[in-house]
């Protein structure tokens, strides 16, 4: 009896089919993921997406020793800018635009580091005047940066070696998860670690609530000189860069008029 022309062929393809049948689900699964990611990005609108900028670091000040490492920093930058000046022949008035607790500290530790860099101060209005000035920002966006879970990818990593183990030994129900598991949580262990470092998640994590602090040096009208920087605050540390509200005036007294009958 002849042979078929295309039997060959044939058995080639059910031998393909029989050996790809426990893959059948998981390729049908990619399909429509495919097919979904496929309709999913014909969907998007024809408009500039959204970009993020470049990763960048930016400090949080929580303590009375932050404000102090600006005030040094503000000290040397600006002995820098005046170090042409002939040595003590410019004193500087040193003040800020406000009473609030940081402004009130601040220009105390600049005062000090300013000293400490040779700077010559004034001890009342002069002609140059070095003024403090802090704005705080809020942010009314909620922040979706902290997340309520500690440990994700710890916890995204055990479950995958679990998994991995109980498809791997659990066939015969007799053997406990095991190196898939260890393996699963310590990788995720460690990139948490280098998240919460990268991330500033160590540090508190970034908040939406921020304070720009600026320095000017002013002479005659002009302006010689100056400097920005910008620092992370808990929202509850607020009231501490704002001035307090100047207190009310009291109420008129109400005058009384006696009725006299004649």
């Amino acid at each position: 009896m002849k042979r078929p022309r295309f039997a060959p062929i044939a058995a080639l393809l059910a031998a393909y089919h029989l050996r790809m049948r426990p893959f059948a689900p998981r390729l049908r699964l990619a399909a429509a993921l495919l097919a979904l990611a496929v309709v999913a990005g014909c969907s998007t609108l024809d408009v500039p997406r959204a970009d993020n900028y470049p990763v960048s670091g930016q400090k949080k000040a929580r303590a009375l020793h932050h404000w102090d490492v600006l005030a040094q920093d503000v000290a040397r930058r600006l002995a820098e800018k005046i170090a042409t000046w002939p040595p003590g022949e410019h004193p500087i008035e040193v003040g800020a635009a406000g009473a609030s607790s940081f402004n009130q500290s601040f220009v105390k530790l600049l005062r000090v580091h300013l000293l400490e860099q040779g700077v010559a101060l004034s001890d009342g209005p002069a002609a140059v005047r070095l003024e403090v000035q802090t704005q705080v920002v809020q942010h009314g966006s909620t922040d979706q940066l902290n997340s309520p879970v500690a440990l994700p990818l710890t916890t995204l990593g055990s479950g995958v070696g679990v998994l991995y183990d109980w498809q791997t030994h659990y066939s015969d129900r007799h053997l406990l998860p095991g190196v898939a598991t260890g393996v699963g949580l310590g990788l995720g262990l460690v990139l948490d670690l280098a998240r919460y470092h990268t991330q500033g998640a160590a540090a508190g994590g970034p908040t939406r609530t921020e304070v720009l602090v600026s320095t000017w040096l002013k002479s005659g009208g002009q302006v010689l000189a100056g400097s920005a920087d910008m620092y992370y605050i808990e929202r509850a540390d607020a009231p501490l860069y704002l001035d307090e509200a100047p207190p009310l005036p009291p109420a008129p007294a109400a005058k009384v008029w006696k009725v006299v009958n004649p």
